[in-house]
Parts: C-alpha cells; structure tokens; sequence
C-alpha cells in the first residue's frame, strides 16, 4: 500500500502538499475543500505588521488634535488585526484536522516575538516567517541585512515551542550558507523561494502597473538547483519547494531534490483543490510504477550529492559548442 504522508517542521502530514500562504486561506470553506482533497497543511495568510502600521497612520491622519488619540488608534487597529487572526486560526483549527501554520511578516524585532506567542496560544501549529524588505541603503552590506533575519528568527524561535520555518527570497549571495544560519538560530524548515510583487511598465499609459501575480509552471526549475543542492550540504532542516508548483509532476521533481514538501498557490487559485486532488493522483501513480511505497523511498534520491555527476547542479553557463564549416 503507498504511504504519501510526510514529516515536515516536526509535523505530521498526510500528503507533502501544502495549501500555501494567499487570500484563500483566509476563508474557511476554502480550507476545508483543500482538506478534503488531500491538502497536508495549510498556511494562514500573513499578518503584515507593515498593513497594520498604515491602517493606524491613515486614521491617525484624519485627526491631529490629541497624541492620547493617536496612540489609542494604533492600539486599537494592532489589535483588532491580531484579535481578527487569532480567530480565524481558532476557527481553522476546530474545522481542519490537518496542520494549521500560521505566516506573519514584520519589521520590529518586538513584534515578531509578541505575534509569535499570540499566534502559539491561538493554538496554530506552526509559525512561517515572511521575512523580507527591499535592500535600498547602499552603505548597507548583505552581511547586515542577513543578520536582521537572524535576530528576527532567534527571538521568534526562543519565545515559542511550535516549530518555525522561513520563507526565503533567491537573492541571497550564498544559499545554502544562510540556511545553515536559519538552522543554526533555531529554524525547522526554509519555504524556497517567496515569489515578490513585481512592478511592471504599461508603455501605452507610461504608468507602473503590477505585473501578473500567478506562477507559471515552469519557474519551478527556478528553485529546482538549490532544493538538490542545500538538502544536500545543509541536514536537519527540512526544504519546503514554493513558487510553480502546478501539478504532481512538478513535485516529484522536487522531491526526488530533496523537498519535503512543497506549497502549492497558483494553481488553487486556477483550478481549487482538484490541483490538489489530482497532483496526489499523479503522485500515486508514479510511486506505483517505479515500486516506492513510501516517499522516503525516492526523496533526494537527484539531489546534489546523490549523482554520479554533481556538476549538473553546479553549471550556471550555457556552453555552446561551434563547429567549423565544411
């Protein structure tokens, strides 16, 4: 008989895929269907301190007369957006028998640590860090700029007993070496890679307009090199593969790299949980034809160090060979 089910973060899941961080896991019928078709956990949308900030400083805004006020309008909206999602993780929990994680995202080192122990008594399973701000100080070195992420995930991992995971950008200089770090300061698992608002230009009306904010099925090779390489050079922490995942066949690719999981976005947005339904289904089928019961069975069975030629992770240049005319 074959077994899908994973352990990731220290969690149980029933199946490696994971409904990922979006609107739509903000509205519990949409949850529930992902469950139901086989989802092995869900990721809450993020709580965004940054949301919560302008929210204040809009009300705040509307009146300058009384400090006393103004203080009492950032209480109030920081709360109320907190209170608004505890509740809703409470309500998931009593809905879903799978993991509930929770994301937030934020720019204070106090808030990261306060969310966090909310977020840990509302009873979520997990906690998923969002981290990431726009590099824009040139006097600043990336060396500071991974050290904020390192402070953020101590504090978040010293204040809680659920397991915590990271949610990377591919920007970073050395990959595998920062999530060494992320491991180091207390991380069970890194999300690779976060797939960022990007801007675009409309030539027709000379306007910036946001460019389209669904994957493509084929960004999952983006991530594809260094699942199979940091499994490989980073162990204890499990790899979460995040951006084009669209269909069973996209998984296995990641798992046979070494994933232990991966997040699936686009695709519900697309096709609701029948992607989910139907990327297991291919998942049974090829662990049936090529005789895994379990997924331990092929997982990082391609990755870095498990082939004979490592170099085919390691070739960043095309190399074109040219033969001289006859």
């Amino acid at each position: 008989m074959i077994d899908i089910s994973v352990n990731c973060m220290g969690l149980n899941l029933k199946s490696p895929f994971i409904a990922a961080s979006s609107g739509l896991t903000t509205q519990p019928e949409k949850v529930a269907a992902f469950a139901k078709a086989g989802a092995g956990a869900i990721v809450v949308k993020s709580l965004f301190e940054e949301q919560i900030a302008n929210e204040a400083e809009f009300l705040d805004s509307l009146s300058h007369d009384y400090t006393e006020a103004a203080d009492y309008l950032h209480y109030y909206t920081r709360q109320n957006a907190l209170d608004k999602y505890l509740q809703l993780i409470k309500e998931l929990k009593k809905l879903v028998d799978i993991p509930v994680i929770a994301s937030i995202n934020c720019y204070n080192t106090g808030e990261w640590t306060a969310f966090s122990k909310e977020i840990e008594a509302a009873g979520a399973d997990g906690i998923e860090l969002n981290i990431y701000s726009l590099p824009l100080d040139t006097k600043k070195s990336s060396e500071s700029i991974e050290k904020e992420y390192l402070v953020a995930v101590k504090a978040v991992c010293g204040s809680v007993k659920i397991p915590v995971a990271v949610k990377i950008g591919d920007s970073f200089t050395n990959i595998p070496g920062f999530v060494s770090s992320l491991k180091a300061y207390g991380a069970k698992a890194v999300t690779m890679f976060n797939r960022f608002y990007r801007p675009d230009i409309d030539i027709k009306t000379l306007k910036i307009i946001p460019a389209d904010a669904f994957s493509q099925p084929e960004e999952h090779i983006q991530g594809l090199r260094w699942v199979a390489i940091t499994t490989s050079l980073v162990k204890n922490i499990d790899i979460v593969s995040n951006t084009g995942i669209h269909n069973g066949s996209d998984a296995i690719k990641h798992l046979l790299a070494g994933a232990s999981a991966v997040q699936m976005c686009s695709a519900l947005y697309k096709k609701g949980p029948e992607a989910i339904a139907e990327a297991i289904g291919d998942l049974h089928l090829f662990m049936d034809k090529q005789g895994f019961k379990t997924i331990e069975d092929f997982k990082g069975r391609l990755n870095y160090e498990s082939i004979s030629n490592p170099g085919k992770f390691e070739r960043v240049q095309f190399i074109k060979n040219y033969s001289s005319k006859k």
